[in-house]
């Protein structure tokens, strides 16, 4: 429970359990094996306990360290024969602990782990080669939190971009590029999302205006959000890098390029959305 009023939270917080059976422990200091930190008006959190364990289990404690998710360029092709039942259950019981990972506490992993799990189904031994370097990174970077810092005065802002290209893991999504963005409050992220487009980009201005378009949307609900948690804001900073794709989006007459998007999509992005190059 949270709100502007914390004496009306307590109360309705009194009435939940006096209804339901139910126990209060006090301050949060972990929640679905994530450990938070308070700390000179900050709160950390962390999976460091859980990542352990998971390196135990795979016998990766030792192994020698990444310095990145995955190698550059490195993309991964589809396995034509048929994968083993064992392998298959290893590779899935690898991919489902980081992606527990990922959502929680690690943005910088999503792309990775989002490319691997495409192969779940009928994984090879090369796919769990390249989801164990993933572990790898994670051994030299286990140590890495998100830290909410409540006195730097920074607000809601979003960050996105989209690579044009081919993605060949699967038939039919070949051409359809691979977007992302994220959210930052108090100088930490709240919320990231790495995934191929549903629709086919004619260009990388194309590819970059529905990523805006995506974000944009999750924008606008945080704007709801904070509303109705008393902290309305007038806007929220949407930054991207293609200025083809930010032109597009601020400008309110629709280009003959973009007519397919723009139907498909179901219009611009919110004007009320602050755009900028970044």
């Amino acid at each position: 429970m949270t709100g502007p009023n914390t004496s009306h939270v307590l109360i309705r917080k009194r009435d939940f359990m006096d209804k339901w059976e139910c126990r209060d422990l006090g301050t949060c200091r972990e929640f679905l094996r994530m450990r938070i930190l308070y700390e000179d008006g900050k709160i950390k959190l962390d999976q460091t306990d859980y990542l352990m364990k998971v390196l135990k289990r795979f016998g990766m404690t030792d192994a020698k360290l990444a310095k990145t998710p995955l190698p550059t360029g490195y993309k991964p092709e589809p396995f034509e024969g048929m994968s083993t039942p064992q392998l298959r259950s290893q590779y899935q019981s690898l991919i489902g602990s980081l992606l527990y990972l990922m959502l929680g506490t690690r943005p910088d992993i999503a792309f990775a782990v989002t490319q691997m799990a495409k192969f779940a189904s009928n994984p090879s031994d090369e796919h769990l080669n390249w989801a164990m370097y993933i572990l790898r990174y994670l051994i030299g970077t286990r140590d890495y939190a998100l830290v909410f810092d409540g006195n730097s005065n920074a607000g809601l802002h979003a960050y996105c971009d989209s690579s044009y290209g081919d993605d060949r893991t699967e038939p039919d999504l070949k051409r359809r590029s691979t977007q992302g963005y994220f959210f930052k409050l108090a100088n930490a992220a709240i919320k990231w999302h790495s995934r191929t487009q549903k629709m086919v980009a004619t260009s990388s201005t194309a590819a970059e205006y529905m990523a805006l378009s995506d974000c944009a949307r999750d924008c606008a609900w945080y704007k709801t959000l904070f509303s109705e948690l008393g902290k309305p804001i007038d806007f929220v900073p949407l930054y991207g890098d293609s200025r083809g794709a930010i032109f597009n989006a601020q400008n309110p007459v629709t280009q003959k390029g973009i007519k397919h998007i723009e139907i498909l999509l179901g219009g611009k992005p919110s004007t009320t959305i602050g755009l900028g190059s970044h």
